[in-house]
């Protein structure tokens, strides 16, 4: 297992090494008796360099089984069937606290379906939205406090989809951007083709530092300061109101600490997909620097664009905002125009 920052720090610690800056990127992959030799050497040993393991081919790779009728209603609950093949997909992934209606719902009191939506359906594609436990459709199912089992769970669901040589664009929005990234991982790892573009909104690359996450940790807050954090995040002052608070706090606490404690890792290679990302003009936490960290992700040479998007943090439950977004990712899509 990689080494995550916290374990190198304390390794630094215990060996008074304060004086020394950590590489993340390369000391996670050193082992923890070779992070001690480093630090004990003040720097001057390091670990002999190693040539990774070649990551699996999609051409090698074995064909998954197909998933029940049963698990992609559970994770895909919107999902259309079609005749034939898609001839494109969008595998869209949702922001802490909401569900996979941001992309797939319509809006309040709005009469047309959304951009990606209406875009799926005028030109043959498929738009899957995964549905995290604990909302929705999904309410009873357990919730998780780590996206890695969610990326796992979700796996077996949505890889086998992806073996059938149709393209395909991943998008994320907010803690959404790191379940992307979790569930890139394992594409990588086990040889399924990557997506032929990457998409992410309103949230830090998931390798920033803890210390440089630009919210407060939120396990053991007390009720009022839980509710000034969210405020934070633009939710409503609807969710504050005791009936609908007592449905939604549970869930918002587990979700914030999908991404309060979550532990970066290193993908096995560099990303060498496209990326567009983007930040909202009235986003309290998120600023530009943050989303433009993602470029350092990607292998060089690769495609990387910010724009900028109206509106606060949940810009989604804004229609127009939203719709002006989703016609902006449509425009950019490689396929499917």
């Amino acid at each position: 297992m990689p080494l995550s920052l916290s374990e190198i720090e304390d390794i630094r610690d215990e060996c008074l090494a304060d004086d020394l800056d950590i590489d993340f990127e390369r000391m996670s992959l050193w082992s923890a008796d070779e992070a001690r030799v480093y630090f004990e050497s003040g720097g001057e040993v390091e670990p002999p360099s190693q040539s990774s393991t070649p990551l699996p081919s999609p051409d090698n790779a074995p064909k998954l089984p197909a998933p029940s009728e049963e698990q992609l209603k559970s994770w895909f609950p919107k999902r259309q069937k079609r005749d034939g093949a898609p001839k494109f997909r969008l595998v869209c992934f949702h922001n802490a606290g909401s569900a996979e209606s941001i992309y797939t719902g319509r809006g309040m009191r709005q009469s047309q379906d959304n951009p990606f939506v209406k875009h799926c359906a005028a030109a043959g594609g498929e738009l899957l939205c995964p549905e995290l436990p604990g909302r929705e459709a999904r309410r009873k199912d357990a919730r998780s406090t780590s996206l890695r089992p969610y990326a796992e769970a979700l796996f077996p669901v949505l890889a086998p989809l992806l073996q059938d040589g149709v393209p395909y664009a991943m998008v994320g929005h907010s803690m959404g951007t790191w379940m992307l990234f979790e569930t890139l991982r394992l594409l990588m790892e086990r040889g399924i083709p990557l997506p032929a573009q990457i998409v992410v909104s309103s949230f830090p690359a998931a390798d920033i530092a803890p210390a440089d996450r630009p919210w407060r940790k939120s396990r053991g807050m007390g009720e009022d300061a839980f509710k000034d954090e969210c405020r934070t995040w633009d939710i409503n002052e609807v969710i504050f109101q005791p009936s609908m608070w007592a449905v939604y706090k549970g869930l918002l606490q587990d979700d914030f600490n999908l991404f309060d404690e979550y532990e970066y890792a290193p993908l096995p290679a560099p990303i060498a997909v496209p990326v567009r990302a983007y930040y909202a003009a009235k986003d309290k936490n998120v600023k530009r620097h943050h989303v433009d960290g993602w470029k350092r992700l990607l292998a060089a040479g690769t495609p990387f664009s910010v724009d900028e998007v109206g509106g606060n943090h949940l810009f989604f439950y804004d229609v127009p905002v939203r719709a002006a977004w989703m016609e902006a990712v449509v425009r950019g899509l490689p396929f499917g125009a």
